[in-house]
């Protein structure tokens, strides 16, 4: 379950976008702690902690955890209860995306999938990732990584889930 709960956290990395903050925040805070809806957030402290502990499986993984400021996690568990709801459609006017690079769009009919990430040369400092329509998901994660810190992750990721990524 450890494991899990750290590579879950560390998958998230992608939405916590600083120059998002508000805007992610806004939408995290409005939905947290309502019946249905599940919210992770995690803090540069709980990462240090993970490191200090030399979780076994963490660092087979190599996970960057001293590079990850923040995760934060908002996804709807409960689709009858929050039908209709739509997190791009709420969240996407007050977003301010200029400095990102757009790595993703998707438009499925009814569902929108956004990935952004803004970079300084080789590092990256925040990815989000917002799911809108039929799913509903945001993940914001901030630090200061390198890309072939986030193939690692999307690695590991791929391997303990059985998923190709």
């Amino acid at each position: 379950m450890k494991r899990v709960c750290v590579l879950l956290a560390i998958a998230s990395l992608p939405v916590l976008l600083g120059a998002q903050n508000s805007a992610v925040d806004k939408l995290f805070n409005k939905y947290k702690g309502q019946e249905g809806i599940t919210t992770v957030q995690i803090s540069p402290e709980l990462f240090q902690i993970v490191k200090a502990m030399e979780i076994k499986d963490v660092e087979d993984h190599d996970i960057p955890l001293d590079k990850i400021a923040g995760v934060k996690i908002l996804t709807i568990e409960d689709e009858e209860r929050w039908k209709g709801v739509n997190f791009y459609e709420e969240i996407k006017n007050d977003l301010d995306v200029s400095k990102f690079a757009e790595l993703m769009t998707v438009d499925d009919g009814g569902e929108t999938v956004r990935m952004w990430l803004k970079a300084d040369k080789d590092l990256v400092s925040e990815f989000l990732l917002i799911v809108g329509g039929d799913d509903n998901v945001l993940i914001h994660i901030t630090g200061s990584f390198s890309m072939s810190d986030l193939e690692g992750l999307a690695g590991t990721f791929g391997e303990d889930f059985d998923i190709a990524l």
